[in-house]
């Protein structure tokens, strides 16, 4: 079931207080109440200084915030739950910088580790859907040191497989993979990992998308004669691409190539 997206002041009312974020937590972790890590026992003690729960039977300390992204944190949870509803609700995305202003973070190292954190985050959690139904895909490349030759035969940019899940002929879900080389076997390999089976693929007409005519059925050729052509033929997977472009180069003035993952993500 799709959840509404919360308002500023519905966030804030939900999520104003240490309590309250240390409370949503505790439900994520424990949705039936307190379950012992280690020998599944169903009550605790709670410290309130150091924030660990002990459990009764066999004394072991459970954290509310191990094993995710606040874990060992200095930092308020009201700033990292309001940092990534900020993240995750700007579909112009949003710079580290900003944040740190907005939520009033002393350290921009400090806000730029919570930024990658949660932007990693959302990328494994993505990692597991599996795209269906009809799809576009194309590849793109980001950055270079300076203009050289476009298109596939480029060099000294980043190479990203892009595909968007379009049921109705509206966009719903997206995948976009960094390669070391765009080439048939990555493409293989995106569809093996983010794709589910039963999907047809619209691509424009390079040979290397032919690895996705097995089976027959699953792959529809165009063939756009011109770059404005594609957008006409591929719209949500270019709209995609031009949107991911316009925020790199107009929120985060840039990314390295080893961090483009994540922005992606």
């Amino acid at each position: 079931m799709q959840q509404k997206t919360l308002s500023l002041m519905q966030f804030q009312k939900r999520f104003g207080t240490e309590k309250a974020c240390r409370k949503q937590l505790f439900h994520l972790r424990w949705p039936e109440g307190f379950r012992c890590p280690r020998c599944d026992h169903g009550e605790a003690y709670f410290n309130r200084t150091r924030h660990l729960y002990y459990c009764k039977a066999c004394g072991y300390q459970a954290s509310l915030t191990a094993g995710t992204v606040f874990h060992k944190t200095r930092t308020p949870l009201t700033k990292w739950f309001w940092m990534i509803w900020l993240m995750g609700r700007q579909k112009s995305g949003i710079s580290m910088l900003s944040l740190q202003r907005m939520l009033d973070i002393p350290s921009y190292k400090t806000v730029w580790s919570m930024g990658h954190k949660i932007r990693k985050a959302m990328g494994d959690r993505d990692a597991f859907y599996k795209l269906a139904g009809l799809m576009e895909m194309d590849d793109t490349y980001f950055g270079a040191p300076k203009p050289g030759k476009r298109g596939r035969g480029t060099a000294g940019k980043a190479k990203v497989v892009v595909a968007v899940e379009t049921p109705e002929n509206k966009p719903r879900f997206a995948a976009m993979r960094v390669v070391p080389r765009v080439s048939a076997g990555e493409i293989q390999a995106l569809v093996h990992e983010r794709l589910a089976a039963e999907v047809v693929v619209r691509t424009d007409g390079w040979q290397g998308y032919s690895v996705l005519d097995n089976p027959p059925g699953r792959h529809a050729w165009v063939v756009p004669a011109s770059g404005l052509e594609a957008v006409k033929l591929l719209p949500w997977v270019q709209t995609l691409i031009a949107n991911v472009k316009g925020n790199i180069r107009g929120v985060y003035h840039g990314v390295s190539q080893k961090h483009l993952p994540r922005y992606l993500a």
